[in-house]
């Protein structure tokens, strides 16, 4: 069993002894407070009974007691909403989270797929400057053979011309030598 504590008070000039478990200080101040409300209630109405005074005095305090537990009961309420609203904060945060690395990962995989895209354009580039390379190297063949072609056309064309002279000559030649002959059988 605790030891309690006594204190000897004075409440609207009469000396009470009061013994609780609380610290004597506490004791003290609760009685004071309590003389000074009774203190208050005489000097606004002097003439009422010690007992009038205690009434009302108890009436007061129990009212400032009722609002004080109202005004508790509303902090408690008040003091509650920041824990809610930490907790909403929490879970609007986690679902930021969430979604931050499923966005993360997405931009990691298209950053992949640029990478490769860039990858395989790089070496479709270096392709088509193979492939265009190529093709002005094959442009440049087919120049040259294209002119010699054109130099062999000629060239053929000239000789074709020379044959058909070679063989007029020849025609004439021939006729020229049947003339002679038929000129020397008939001579």
């Amino acid at each position: 069993m605790t030891d309690k504590n006594r204190v000897i008070v004075k409440i609207l000039g009469q000396e009470y002894t009061i013994v609780g478990e609380e610290p004597r200080e506490f004791m003290q101040r609760v009685s004071n407070y309590v003389d000074d409300k009774m203190n208050e209630i005489a000097e606004k109405n002097k003439k009422f009974s010690t007992a009038m005074i205690a009434v009302l005095t108890a009436i007061n305090i129990g009212d400032e007691y009722f609002k004080m537990l109202d005004e508790h009961k509303e902090l408690k309420v008040e003091q509650g909403r920041p824990v809610k609203e930490l907790e909403k904060a929490k879970e609007l945060l986690e679902s930021y989270t969430v979604e931050n690395d499923k966005r993360e990962k997405e931009y990691e995989a298209l950053m992949d797929e640029y990478e490769k895209m860039k990858a395989n354009f790089m070496e479709v580039e270096v392709n088509y400057r193979e492939l265009k390379e190529t093709v002005n190297q094959l442009s440049y063949e087919s120049n040259i053979k294209d002119s010699k072609l054109k130099k062999a056309e000629k060239i053929n064309e000239d000789l074709k011309n020379k044959l058909v002279q070679s063989e007029v000559k020849l025609l004439q030649t021939k006729k020229e030598l049947q003339e002679f002959i038929d000129v020397f059988d008939n001579s």
